[in-house]
């Protein structure tokens, strides 16, 4: 074997292992996509409730159908016969309807569907707030709403929304064991 014919398998050999290295090395340096724990996918807005307003209905008039005239004897005297006269009908003057508002319908489009995490529904506010608290510090969104139920103030602590479903059942997965809770998913909006 030649000197030529070893460079030439060298500089290939090598050609070979840069390849590699350039489409492989990503893929390690890359995080699996199980492993994420944020997504990059966008929330959908909820939409807002519109209340649909009555329409007024408009009576129809009552229009007085046209009377043909009598002919008199004068008129019936002569050999031919007598044409009767066309009277038109009063012109009757509609008031001016206005246009009916027309609603949305919002459930013929299609919505992005995200899942929403809900951990837990507390009185105290000052528990609501350090749970939200550590919560954020386990890198989950959560937040607080105030919610009225039976006459009593609730504070309800949410995680969410997320767009990708394996991530939001990750994230009660993660709830569970890290704070020993009993989150429930729900879809988004609901």
């Amino acid at each position: 074997m030649g000197l030529e014919e070893r460079l030439k398998q060298r500089l290939l050999g090598g050609a070979v292992l840069v390849a590699l290295v350039v489409i492989f090395v990503p893929m390690l340096i890359d995080e699996p996509i199980e492993r994420r724990t944020v997504s990059d996918h966008t929330i959908p807005v909820k939409p807002a409730q519109k209340k649909a307003t009555p329409v007024k209905r408009v009576q129809p008039l009552n229009v007085a159908k046209p009377q043909p005239e009598k002919i008199t004897k004068s008129e019936s005297t002569g050999t031919k016969p007598a044409k009767l006269k066309e009277v038109k009908p009063p012109e009757a003057k509609l008031p001016e309807a206005k246009p009916k508002p027309v609603a949305k319908n919002t459930s013929t489009r299609p919505s992005p569907t995200a899942w929403m995490i809900q951990v837990a529904s507390l009185t105290n506010e000052k528990n609501a707030k350090k749970l939200v608290k550590e919560l954020r510090k386990a890198d989950l969104p959560a937040q607080m709403e105030r919610v009225r139920l039976k006459g009593k103030q609730h504070y309800r602590i949410q995680v969410g929304p997320e767009v990708d479903h394996r991530l939001a059942e990750k994230m009660v997965a993660k709830i569970k064991k890290a704070f020993k809770l009993n989150p429930k998913l729900m879809r988004y909006p609901e």
